[in-house]
């Protein structure tokens, strides 16, 4: 058994690496070349364009490795019964499901791997990738914002900015109005811009003006640099959440989840929502395998090539059924969690009822 066990999973392996590999390479040369007029406006250099390159692939193997093991995953056992090897493993005493038992430990091995990977590799990539394309081309990266209103979690204090650049964590035109316990106006400063001290945790102001209110006088003073240590705000918090909260640090993401909950629901489904779908997308890898394993290899002819376009018709039912719901639950029609439940259980029954209606190709 030990044997079988190997022959099985080496060979999946060793066909679904592959796929990975030639897919990742495609998706990378269709991006190199998508983004070839940048390169040639700005004449970057080719170590800069090498290393941009580098950086987009752990996004690029995200995206390519559930189809590549499922495609494995297809291979390998639509050959499987067209070389009547399933007979003599049938004939063996080895059942089907003691067949697919190893296949089921070793996706979910390289799912928890690809979990990792998502988490911390991926993320510290796709972030670098944005500031470096933010650096290099002058474009606004997709964690920049424009015309931002944002308060604190006790009220204290909102600030307004006209832009925030996350590649240098500043705001600019920026207007902060700070209150009492009260909710009685304190202060108005005024700056052109404000970077993010990361050693203080705070904000430092710079060329503007302060307005303190004591009673019914009102001081104005001008400042060249004013660091407010009360102003802790994050810059994940003045950033484009929609995407953000797939790249933000995991407890940082939680504490933002749990701090709009109560200032707005209707922004947090939406950012629960690509949360979920965030930590659910590695999980993709088993859900499409089980896919595999849960067709019917059963046909007269051509085996490879139908029991492929079964597997490929309803991994393209899961990504459908899951791009609705996801839809469906940004708009509060559903629960957040509900976007990474229903599109899995959807697909998985689909696939169990056509494996036991054994549908032949005639």
């Amino acid at each position: 058994m030990k044997i079988l066990d190997r022959y099985v999973v080496f060979s999946i392996l060793r066909i679904s690496l592959a796929t990975l590999f030639i897919c990742t390479l495609l998706v990378l040369a269709v991006e190199m070349f998508s983004s070839m007029n940048n390169y040639v406006t700005n004449s970057l250099p080719f170590t800069d364009i090498l290393w941009l390159s580098v950086l987009g692939i752990p996004e690029y193997l995200m995206m390519c490795v559930s189809l590549s093991f499922l495609f494995g995953t297809t291979f390998f056992f639509s050959q499987l019964e067209s070389n009547n090897e399933m007979i003599m493993v049938l004939n063996a005493g080895i059942s089907y499901r003691r067949l697919c038992l190893p296949v089921i430990i070793m996706t979910s091995i390289v799912t928890a791997l690809f979990f990792i990977f998502s988490q911390s590799v991926m993320i510290d990539a796709s972030v670098e990738h944005d500031r470096l394309s933010v650096e290099y081309f002058g474009q606004s990266g997709t964690q920049d914002s424009s015309s931002i209103s944002v308060a604190s979690f006790d009220e204290s204090y909102i600030i307004n900015a006209s832009f925030f650049s996350r590649g240098i964590s500043r705001l600019y035109d920026v207007t902060l109005i700070e209150r009492d316990d009260d909710r009685r106006l304190e202060a108005r400063i005024s700056a052109l811009y404000a970077d993010w001290d990361e050693s203080a945790g705070c904000w430092v102001l710079h060329d503007g003006r302060q307005y303190l209110v004591n009673g019914d006088i009102v001081e104005s003073s001008f400042f060249d640099e004013l660091k407010k240590d009360n102003v802790t705000l994050e810059p994940e918090y003045f950033t484009n959440q929609s995407r953000d909260i797939t790249t933000m640090g995991f407890s940082a993401a939680m504490t933002y989840l749990k701090n709009v909950r109560i200032l707005d629901k209707d922004a947090w489904y939406a950012s629960m929502t690509s949360f979920i779908s965030r930590l659910s997308s590695p999980f993709a890898i088993l859900i499409l395998v089980l896919i595999s394993l849960l067709m019917n290899y059963r046909f007269k002819k051509n085996v490879f090539l139908f029991s492929l376009i079964q597997s490929l018709c309803t991994a393209v039912v899961y990504y459908v059924v899951q791009m609705l719901v996801s839809i469906m639950c940004s708009q509060a029609m559903l629960e957040p969690v509900f976007s990474a439940i229903i599109p899995a259980a959807s697909v998985l029954i689909i696939s169990l009822t056509i494996r036991l209606t054994g549908i032949r190709n005639a």
